[in-house]
């Protein structure tokens, strides 16, 4: 399995507080059957974790589970807040932050939690002109695409992707993200599936969502899924 939000770097954002919770993640990730994780820090007016930070802690990270045995691929990325088109447009054309995976042919966009952008479709159609899938971060979780999911499907519709979270489709963000991430997987508007962990509690828990996925959308619904998240890191 592969998870393409993770917030496993040590001490550069909310997630992981240092090398050792890394490594135990990484098992935790690996007993769940995880292989591959695309490594997600925030990059936004809080934690702005460059592209070049990204690649030296994936580094030192990665030479720690080799060191210990752990069997799990890194690649590089980041989650990139929509503080507005300026700040992302700016910081796309200078390379500040990092795409997913080594081909970089995707980007994990997020919204701001008070509100929602109006100029994220611009920032879309920008980056799909450029060959760049934009994939926006857990959209079961803000209010305002649960209140007015119209902003949500006029996304979908242009060509973003959407990463539902695991924890939301078994009910650890309560009971709405439950429901909408659930609706989404219904209408096919679940791209890709994600645990967005940051620590050994909020844990990788890929196979439980995956598990959810399956009894909602069926068997082979779930091996698109997988291909689809598949080819994010099979361009690496």
């Amino acid at each position: 399995m592969i998870d393409i939000h993770c917030h496993i770097l040590p001490g550069v954002d909310d997630g992981s507080r240092d090398l050792e919770e890394s490594a135990a993640m990484a098992r935790i990730a690996y007993e769940d059957g995880i292989r591959d994780i695309i490594v997600t820090p925030h990059f936004n007016e809080v934690y702005l974790t460059m592209a070049d930070r990204v690649h030296r802690e994936l580094e030192q990270l990665q030479k720690e589970l080799d060191r210990q045995g752990i069997g799990i691929r890194l690649h590089p990325g980041n989650e990139v807040r929509v503080e507005s088109k300026d700040f992302f447009d700016g910081h796309h054309r200078s390379g500040a932050f990092s795409r997913l995976g080594w081909g970089g042919t995707h980007v994990l966009v997020e919204q701001r939690w008070k509100g929602y952008d109006p100029d994220t479709p611009e920032i879309v159609e920008r980056l799909l002109d450029a060959g760049i899938t934009p994939i926006l971060a857990h959209p079961e979780r803000h209010y305002f695409f649960r209140e007015n999911s119209e902003d949500l499907l006029r996304l979908i519709e242009l060509g973003m992707w959407t990463q539902v979270s695991a924890d939301s489709i078994v009910g650890n963000f309560g009971p709405e993200a439950q429901s909408f991430g659930r609706k989404l997987i219904q209408a096919g508007h679940a791209h890709t599936i994600a645990t967005d962990a940051h620590n050994v509690e909020r844990k990788p828990n890929l196979s439980a969502g995956l598990v959810v996925f399956e009894e909602i959308a069926g068997k082979q619904a779930r091996l698109e899924l997988e291909a689809r998240m598949r080819s994010i890191v099979d361009r690496s």
